[in-house]
């Protein structure tokens, strides 16, 4: 629960909670020969990475989104998280080799994805973030 008088902290998850109460795992557990960055696959069948200068995102069935969106997250040097065409081109081919379990993260380049216990996945860097659940998708305001 949000602090009395606090603003309400919004749909996404609390960083510090994530930090304090998931299991942190080693980013090489999740190199793969697909792509450089991180790549790991939350329960939902996403296939989510971590890659140059702390980029981030997922593909596959991003729940909640507009129909026929398959690309969600954020490359360094853009404004905005986005889900839209352009992300699909700038998306590297990374695959997933491993999974990434629930109530555990992954921190890379300034960057941390998590799955949360719902297999909900949420990644961050700075002001820059998404959610995923199984009820809807957020992405951070530009």
């Amino acid at each position: 629960a949000d602090p009395v008088g606090a603003a309400p902290s919004g749909p996404y998850p609390d960083n510090a909670l994530i930090v304090r109460s998931y299991d942190r795992h080693d980013p090489a557990e999740f190199f793969t020969a697909s792509a450089n960055g991180v790549w790991f696959q939350p329960p939902t069948g996403l296939n989510c990475g971590i890659w140059n200068r702390g980029s981030f995102g997922c593909t596959g069935n991003i729940r909640g989104a507009p129909p026929g969106t398959t690309h969600i997250g954020w490359v360094n040097g853009n404004i905005v998280v986005r889900h839209d065409w352009l992300l699909s081109v700038q998306f590297p081919p990374g695959r997933a080799e491993r999974p990434l379990p629930p109530r555990s993260y992954v921190e890379y380049m300034g960057t941390m994805c998590a799955v949360m216990t719902d297999g909900s996945t949420y990644c961050a860097r700075g002001p820059y973030r998404f959610f995923v659940t199984p009820n809807g998708t957020w992405l951070s305001p530009p």
